[in-house]
């Protein structure tokens, strides 16, 4: 791994570091506690903007994924412990010891994986919209397909017509929201290999029989109307962790962390404060 940490003048814009042989960006915003924040598939690191916004006294740490924005994409399998190393990598890169973690959906197990890889680099975990793979409850196969077709990535049209999907049916109320995620989206398209990678990684893994070995306390955040994760998998795992919540935002879709962020950011904000 490429050992430099930046200097406090860059941190603001996306940087790089290279490690597992891969070309990683990521982004480092503020001061105060770390939180290290992992998004889902294909999503690059600007969809955390309305959120990192109002946690701004925490240093938010981002980060494309591999096969994700501006990230280098994985030959061959890649699977989440893989993508979990490139974190624990990250964190080693810029000197931080241990840090508050969000993950959402994929990136929820992710970070699942590097609380198990490296508990004391996790200080306090925050899950949402996210699953412990097999042994959880899938998602509806025709929805699953829909909204992880790589064409939502090049086609605005198909993206706009399968967002009820991922944003809840309100979405139509918030055209600016949708505008925004339509922009990221055309600026940082994951390649197709990129998103397979990412796909598989998830349907090959599982955090099930080890939850109950995470020490750090644990929040599960998620949307009742989540039409990708059913809530049910919030529960499973807040219930098989031994220091695990379950917070469910009404109304909720499978990006509610996105969409709901005043509520959210209370949600982990004060989670992540607690004694």
């Amino acid at each position: 791994m490429q050992k430099k940490t930046p200097s406090a003048s860059t941190l603001e814009e996306p940087q790089f570091m290279k490690t597992a042989g891969l070309r990683v960006r990521y982004r480092v915003r503020g001061d105060g506690p770390a939180l290290l924040m992992i998004n889902g598939i294909g999503l690059p690191l600007e969809f955390w903007r309305p959120l990192e916004a109002r946690l701004g006294r925490f240093r938010t740490i981002t980060v494309d994924p591999p096969g994700s924005g501006h990230s280098s994409v994985p030959r061959g399998r890649f699977g989440v412990r893989e993508h979990a190393g490139v974190i624990d990598d990250l964190l080693e890169h810029l000197g931080i010891d241990s840090a508050g973690v969000l993950g959402l959906a994929f990136g929820g197990m992710v970070a699942q994986e590097l609380a198990r890889r490296s508990p004391g680099r996790v200080e306090r975990l925050a899950l949402a919209s996210t699953n412990c793979g097999l042994g959880g409850m899938h998602s509806p196969p025709r929805a699953l397909t829909a909204v992880f077709n790589p064409v939502s990535f090049y086609s605005p049209a198909y993206f706009r017509k399968v967002a009820p999907l991922i944003y809840g049916e309100g979405i139509v109320d918030d055209p600016a929201l949708l505008d925004e995620h339509l922009e990221i989206r055309r600026d940082c398209r994951p390649s197709l290999r990129g998103h397979v990678v990412q796909l598989r990684a998830a349907f090959e893994w599982t955090s099930r029989p080890w939850l109950r070995h995470l020490p750090m306390p644990v929040l599960v955040i998620a949307g009742s109307d989540d039409r990708l994760v059913p809530t049910v998998n919030g529960r499973i795992i807040a219930k098989a962790v031994p220091h695990g919540r379950l917070e469910i935002i009404d109304g909720g879709s499978h990006l509610c962390v996105l969409q709901e962020t005043a509520r959210a950011a209370q949600l982990i904000g004060d989670f992540l404060d607690e004694d």
